[in-house]
């Protein structure tokens, strides 16, 4: 016992560790604080991405399409042309707007009586469209089979031309092509952009509840003055009880970075024009980036909390606190700022702009790796030596 004493008492490492032990072991009994800090972790990501399918599954495919329609032996050339686009049809003597917004029939397409007498005399034949856009199902299947009439119309006009020998290019006054230079992992950065701020949130999700509890926590119960009575310094205990949050942000984003590979993995996304899959590659390119993320929430959540007179005032101010991660991506998002090499320098901006081009496939630019990490990095030291001194602080142990 002696002998564990005195190489406690020599070794600062080992007077680190034991702070370390000792918090780990405060922060595994409540269980239930630290299953909700994960929570978001594992959960957001899987909820994200089935948000996704979701939206995918309403997008208009190549899949087969059965469309219900009244008339069709009015146009039988018509509903030829739709069944080589891999459209079947099934007969409908039903009230089409009931059924419709039941959500009985996604949509009903009517041919009248007079189609094929207009259609002989060159008038132009009406069909209708019977939807409800409010519907993402009937409104995805609407517009599929728009596009399949309009083309089926510019095929016949143009025929029509050909017949009177008029040049049906003639009525192409302007012909636009579209040259998109995106790829899968383009779009997949651009679709998935909310996917960048569960794995960002991650590190102050996971590691809140033990930055309050270290903190604010243990001066609210009284036991953070007997602490200081050993003979630990307070840089001692405050790099023990710093190292314990930020192990808690750096496991809740690995969880995060792991389970939106695997949610991806087990969906599709072709209909949205992407099909994104995070590689073991790409896994861990995000966590090294995001490791700095969690060391500066850490030392962010601790110095804040220490500044709070209560438990629950504490977990108000981080509240506030995981804002910050939110603010910076949706600035970007919605403001619609161009990427910058600025960024790079700037904390949480700078993994989210990493974070951004890893999603589209482009990999890490090492210099911007460099700038981000190592302003992260400077600015944690900071915050670290800040709540040292703190430590040394009546007003922050007394809570005077």
């Amino acid at each position: 016992m002696n002998q564990s004493k005195s190489q406690l008492t020599k070794k600062p490492m080992n007077r680190i560790k034991a702070i370390f032990k000792k918090e780990i072991k405060d922060s595994m009994r409540d269980r239930r604080a630290l299953m909700m800090s994960m929570v978001p972790a594992l959960l957001g990501p899987v909820l994200m991405v089935f948000m996704f399918h979701m939206i995918a599954k309403t997008k208009v495919s190549t899949e087969d399409l059965t469309v219900q329609v009244i008339g069709q032996q009015n146009a039988p050339d018509l509903i030829g042309y739709l069944k080589d686009q891999d459209v079947a049809f099934e007969d409908y003597s039903g009230t089409p707007k009931e059924d419709i917004q039941s959500e009985k029939v996604q949509l009903v397409l009517e041919i009248p009586k007079d189609y094929a007498e207009k259609f002989s005399k060159s008038e132009p034949a009406i069909v209708y469209i019977h939807s409800d856009t409010s519907l993402d199902k009937s409104r995805a299947v609407e517009r599929r089979l728009n596009r399949l009439l309009q083309g089926y119309g510019n095929s016949i006009g143009v025929m029509r031309l050909m017949v009177r020998g008029i040049n049906p290019q003639i009525a192409r006054a302007v012909v636009v092509e579209d040259k998109d230079y995106s790829t899968d992992a383009s779009r997949a950065g651009q679709i998935l952009a909310g996917l960048q701020m569960i794995i960002l949130l991650a590190a102050f999700f996971g590691s809140a509840p033990t930055a309050i509890d270290t903190t604010a926590g243990e001066r609210e119960r009284k036991s953070l003055e007997p602490l200081l009575v050993h003979p630990v310094s307070s840089a001692q205990i405050m790099l023990g009880k710093y190292f314990t949050v930020v192990s808690f942000g750096m496991l809740a984003t690995v969880i995060s970075v792991v389970m939106t590979a695997t949610a991806l993995s087990f969906v599709s996304l072709k209909s949205l024009g992407v099909d994104p899959k995070l590689t073991m590659e790409m896994q861990i390119d995000i966590i090294v980036m995001l490791i700095p993320m969690a060391l500066l929430a850490a030392a962010l959540q601790m110095l804040t909390s220490l500044f709070a007179k209560s438990f629950k005032e504490a977990q108000s101010y981080l509240g506030f606190i995981s804002f910050i991660p939110v603010a910076m991506v949706f600035a970007t998002m919605i403001g619609g700022t161009k990427a910058a090499d600025w960024m790079f320098a700037v904390p949480v901006l700078g993994q989210q702009q990493l974070l951004s081009k890893v999603f589209r496939g482009e990999g890490m630019d090492i210099a911007n790796l460099a700038m981000t990490v190592g302003v992260t990095v400077l600015l944690t030291i900071v915050i670290v030596t800040v709540l040292t001194r703190l430590m040394r602080s009546e007003r922050v142990v007394y809570g005077a």
